[in-house]
């Protein structure tokens, strides 16, 4: 599995494209939270997630829930 490149910070003018993103009121403070702990912006954690939404086959990002995506298992087994 190949490690993803950092998505670096936009830069002004540098090819970026400005948008409004109406968010609800409950997930502002959970992204802001999620960034925070990876050490980016919230600008950087949202381009990311865009990002891996749009490239399903890419390795999984960390979500801000501190455990691997995919990995979780529940049920009974013998």
């Amino acid at each position: 599995m190949g490690v993803r490149a950092p998505v670096p910070e936009p830069e002004e003018g540098g090819g970026t494209s400005r948008i409004t993103l109406r968010l609800p009121e409950h997930l502002k403070p959970q992204i802001e939270e999620a960034a925070g702990r990876m050490g980016l912006s919230v600008n950087a954690w949202l381009v990311r997630a865009v990002t891996a939404a749009l490239d399903p086959g890419g390795p999984p990002q960390d979500r801000g829930g501190g455990r691997p995506i995919g990995r979780n298992y529940t049920g009974w087994v013998r």
